[in-house]
């Protein structure tokens, strides 16, 4: 059983039963607005968020965004409804944890025993307030020098789908990440992707330019060979393989941690120099004019 109180968020009372016979938790509080929910929230403390994209006066995007403002969260949607104008991408940019589709439910006691050290090290950088594009324009194709960027960490979808949304898609760059596990929330990320970016989806372990790789599992991720200029961001909680990669990792690789206030990079003498989300952004689209 979850060692962490389980918050629900819906539309009524008909929603919470089915979730909390889903979670085995029939105690389980509910809140149908997002005032008494963020309060509650708000004074708990270290508690689990399943909900529904719609509550009676919000949608998921700005719970999770308001819930990311008052502290880190572990957050699980279940797609009961409006599951077709999901804006799955997005979502994952927000902070959501765990996306189940509707006929995925059966699925959520699995998700709700994270390890201890995934929780504490939770974290909500501040770029999902504004993810406009940035302003910053790529170099003409024949002048560009070609970047790859490694997501890792258990929270690395986060960060790779803020990057998606954040920088356009560029024909001298390439991103890849470990897809979540659970086959609707692929399917549907694929999707969103198509639908509110230019950028296309790769799910064989290949590097393509204008392209992000979705790979099954981090043994796939790891097999990738970047052939010029290769930059790693970290977010979240680094599994031991992941930690090995990196200490392998050639001298030039750039590599940046998400933290609360941005994104740090690491240094000779550790993770250092703080900078923004948008400033990060930047740096990627940067990096195609390097000679």
């Amino acid at each position: 059983m979850p060692h962490h109180q389980i918050i629900i968020a819906c539309r009524d009372n008909a929603e919470a039963e089915v979730l909390r016979s889903a979670a085995g938790q029939p105690s389980a509080s509910a809140y149908h607005k997002s005032t008494t929910l963020l309060d509650h929230l708000a004074a708990a403390g270290g508690s689990f968020l399943v909900m529904t994209p719609l509550i009676m006066d919000e949608t998921a995007n700005g719970i999770l965004t308001k819930v990311a403002i008052i502290q880190p969260s572990y957050s699980i949607l279940y797609a009961r409804h409006a599951d077709r104008a999901l804006n799955v991408l997005r979502l994952f940019g927000c902070g959501c944890s765990v996306i189940l589709g509707p006929d995925e439910l059966s699925e959520l006691p699995a998700y709700l025993e994270p390890d201890e050290a995934y929780l504490d090290a939770l974290v909500m950088p501040p770029f999902f307030i504004d993810d406009d594009e940035s302003s910053l324009k790529e170099p003409p194709s024949r002048q560009a020098c070609p970047l790859h960027v490694t997501f890792l960490g258990a929270q690395a979808m986060m960060s790779c789908a803020n990057a998606l949304l954040n920088i356009h898609a560029s024909s001298a760059m390439s991103m890849a990440c470990v897809v979540p596990r659970n086959a609707w929330a692929r399917e549907h990320l694929i999707q969103s992707l198509g639908e509110y970016t230019l950028w296309n989806a790769q799910t064989k372990p290949l590097i393509a330019t204008s392209c992000v790789t979705f790979c099954n599992d981090f043994n796939a991720l790891a097999s990738l060979e970047p052939t010029g200029q290769h930059f790693v961001i970290c977010h979240g909680l680094m599994s031991d393989a992941e930690n090995a990669y990196l200490d392998r990792l050639p001298a030039c690789v750039r590599v940046f941690e998400a933290a609360r206030e941005g994104y740090s990079e690491k240094s000779q003498t550790g993770f250092e120099a703080m900078i923004s989300p948008e400033r990060l952004w930047d740096i990627l689209i940067s990096a195609l004019y390097a000679q």
